[in-house]
């Protein structure tokens, strides 16, 4: 990967990294490389634990739904994430 990178290719570059079945690394590498360019994530950030950067999948995640937010906590860390269902 160039050091110098245009909004467009990175948003493709984290797209793909997305894509497949990124490690916290990845992950951690993705969002550094959004912020650096103050690029929105979106709905990808809530694919992953915003403390240890692991993917959320049924192994190393509990989801519950309670009182219209959806409440991820992550297996791995304990960290849990709270998203209003809209």
């Amino acid at each position: 990967m160039k050091s110098e990178m245009s909004k467009k290719e990175i948003e493709n570059y984290i797209h793909e990294i997305f894509s497949g079945n990124p490690s916290p690394k990845e992950i951690k590498k993705a969002k550094k490389l959004a912020m650096s360019k103050n690029i929105k994530l979106g709905k990808l950030k809530r694919k992953f634990c915003k403390r240890c950067y692991s993917l959320f999948d049924s192994k190393n995640s509990e989801i519950r739904i309670k009182k219209g937010f959806k409440i991820i906590k992550c297996k791995n860390c304990g960290d849990v994430s709270r998203w209003a269902m809209s």
